[in-house]
């Protein structure tokens, strides 16, 4: 092989996969908040944010935030109060993975916070 037809054997690939990355990107959409916009608007990140419950060992309820198909939070037990308590029923579960969920939307970067004032104001069961 010539040295011409050796540098284009081995960059053939490397160029093919630069291209194939850059055809992928999609171009960064900077959105202005304004102060009449209460929420910032969707995009596809947190779009895929969702709450699954589940049963965890030994009965009761927990929740799952998973991030696209990762899971970003795993919550078996009631957050905040003493004890490894689950929660009693799955729609408790699924109110407390929701607000945790729409706080995430908000704040992508960071972990969501839970106070027990919150978890009182929702009535969750065992929670006092």
């Amino acid at each position: 092989m010539t040295n011409y037809k050796s540098i284009l054997f081995v960059s053939m690939p490397v160029l093919a996969a630069t291209l194939f990355f850059t055809a992928c990107q999609q171009p960064s959409r900077q959105t202005e908040k304004t102060e009449h916009i209460e929420e910032a608007p969707a995009t596809a990140m947190q779009d895929s944010i969702a709450v699954v419950t589940f049963q965890p060992e030994g009965g009761g309820w927990g929740f799952k935030i998973n991030k696209g198909t990762h899971t970003y939070i795993e919550q078996p037990f009631i957050p905040v109060i003493m004890g490894r308590t689950p929660f009693k029923t799955e729609a408790d579960a699924l109110k407390v993975g929701e607000l945790l969920a729409a706080k995430l939307r908000k704040n992508p970067a960071g972990l969501p916070d839970l106070t027990r004032q919150e978890l009182l104001d929702m009535k969750i069961a065992g929670v006092e």
